[in-house]
């Protein structure tokens, strides 16, 4: 997934999400959704060139090797289920 990437600015209160891809590009996203489960916080985001479209993505807050923040897409079905199960359990 393009969307995963260092993270250049991170607001939840103000529902901003800024990434750089690894070519130097940076997109804008807004947090649509936060929940945390087993001590892992997931965030679905939607670009904000996309709001209209209201196609999200999942991804959990992580840190890398050098103990930078990052945020990484969920791509299994079993931590999907997990995450979508939580959402639906917040409404």
């Amino acid at each position: 997934m393009a969307e995963e990437g260092m993270i250049r600015e991170f607001d939840p209160e103000e529902g901003v999400v800024v990434l750089e891809e690894m070519d130097g590009e940076e997109i804008e996203f807004s947090i649509e959704e936060e929940v945390e489960i087993d001590d892992d916080k997931y965030f679905i985001l939607v670009r904000e060139d996309e709001l209209d479209v209201g196609e999200g993505y999942a991804l959990r807050l992580d840190k890398d090797d050098n103990g930078d923040l990052i945020l990484v897409p969920v791509d299994s079905d079993e931590e999907l289920v997990k995450v979508q199960t939580a959402l639906e359990n917040m409404n």
